[in-house]
């Protein structure tokens, strides 16, 4: 149901009622009034109309309505007539009102607290004492956008209202959801006869569809006012190249790590990357060192990672560069480690052990994991000196890769 439908009925049934004509605009009027506010644009301003059982405000027949009525120039013998029939209808069709905080409220971003004690109050210990075998797992409780999500009255109402692009991006979070599959329903509507497990999912379709419909209106008119994170989540939920375009001409704050996803080009996906690792993102450091950037592995190194370091090496050997091999293994001292020894271990590749370093009393098949040692080329004293001066630079933060920084 839509505003405009349930105007039309309320306009119908109040001028059969009473066998009067009543001005359209007017049936509006009496909307507001029902709930308590003198004119539709004061109950626009703070309200939105819902159905479904869903809102908390619900129309009254007290003697505003009435009174709103007689203001309208409904004649008197017919106020009370076209106020009862209004009411009626309402109820019939279970329409109530939420006020705009409200909604604002329920569609704000969850924040996830903290568990309790944090994550050092758990130990191994604890896990002995539950008993998931007797447990249901536990479900969570439904968001109260997807209780929004369940009156047609107020999704139509919020697609219909001018509302600022952050606004339209807040909804379509709270919204967000995957695609339904209309299969079954549309084989239902060829006249295929469903089971009923069938026509459970095709209730289930029919419940999940508007969410979706809200989701993707929101999103794309958050995008299109010029929202730039927005842009970047239409493009990867609808798979839309022109936004992805839009995204990246547009200014504000944006995931990079779904930009790289949804670039065209390797180097846009480089470029990408880049930003989301700046931003913090260590599984876009990762990528970026798989695909062997140098400023990615050095990061990666700078925190310890023994396989970046040993990459950096192996490829300033590769390239004739010894000085900085050497400061590579110089810096890998720091943490211990010596690069021109192979770190070959063996592994459990069955059973209850799989993955964990081979053990003979266990026995069973195994396999052997790890990189070889790097063979540094031999260097004079002044060499050496100088690599101990690179890989404390490096350590600061000096980049040795970039010839003009490590000179």
């Amino acid at each position: 149901m839509t505003v405009k439908h349930l105007a039309h009925a309320a306009h119908q049934q109040i001028q059969t009622a009473c066998g009067i004509t009543v001005a359209r605009s007017h049936v509006h009027e009496l909307l507001a009034a029902a709930f308590g506010y003198g004119s539709w644009a004061a109950f626009r301003a703070d309200c939105v109309l819902s159905d479904a059982g869903v809102g908390d405000l619900v129309p009254q027949n007290g003697s505003a309505l009435a009174g709103r009525a007689l203001q309208l120039n409904i004649p008197p013998n017919a106020t009370s007539v076209a106020a009862s029939t209004l009411l009626a209808l309402l109820q019939e069709r279970r329409v109530s009102a939420l006020r705009w905080h409200a909604v604002e409220a329920m569609t704000k971003p969850a924040v996830e607290a903290p568990p309790r004690g944090g994550p050092e109050a758990w130990s191994e210990e604890d896990d002995a004492d539950l008993d998931f075998d007797d447990e249901e797992p536990a479900m969570p409780p439904p968001s109260p956008a997807v209780r929004l999500a369940r009156s047609p009255l107020l999704l139509d109402e919020l697609a219909s209202r001018a509302m600022s692009p952050q606004i339209h991006h807040q909804l379509a979070g709270a919204f967000r959801c995957r695609k339904p599959n209309p299969y079954l329903y549309e084989e239902s509507l060829k006249g295929r006869v469903l089971t009923k497990q069938e026509q459970a999912w095709v209730d289930q379709y029919l419940a999940e569809a508007p969410q979706h419909r809200a989701f993707e209106h929101h999103l794309r008119q958050a995008a299109l006012g010029g929202v730039r994170q927005a842009a970047a989540e239409y493009a990867a939920a609808f798979e839309d190249a022109t936004f992805y375009e839009r995204a990246k001409h547009l200014d504000g704050e944006v995931d990079a790590r779904t930009m790289a996803e949804l670039a065209p080009t390797a180097e846009q996906r480089h470029a990408w990357l880049r930003s989301a690792a700046e931003q913090g993102s260590h599984q876009a450091l990762d990528d970026l060192a798989h695909a062997g950037d140098s400023w990615a592995l050095e990061r990666l190194a700078r925190e310890g990672d023994v396989e970046a370091l040993r990459t950096l090496a192996e490829e300033a050997v590769e390239s004739g560069d010894g000085l900085r091999a050497w400061a590579y293994q110089n810096f890998a001292a720091t943490l211990g480690v010596d690069l021109t020894q192979s770190d070959y271990r063996a592994y459990h590749s069955e059973g209850e052990h799989a993955g964990e370093f081979y053990d003979s009393d266990f026995g069973g098949p195994m396999h052997v994991d790890g990189s070889p040692a790097v063979d540094l080329p031999e260097l004079d004293d002044d060499g050496h000196s100088r690599a101990r001066e690179m890989a404390l630079r490096f350590s600061g933060g000096v980049s040795l890769a970039n010839a003009l920084e490590a000179q």
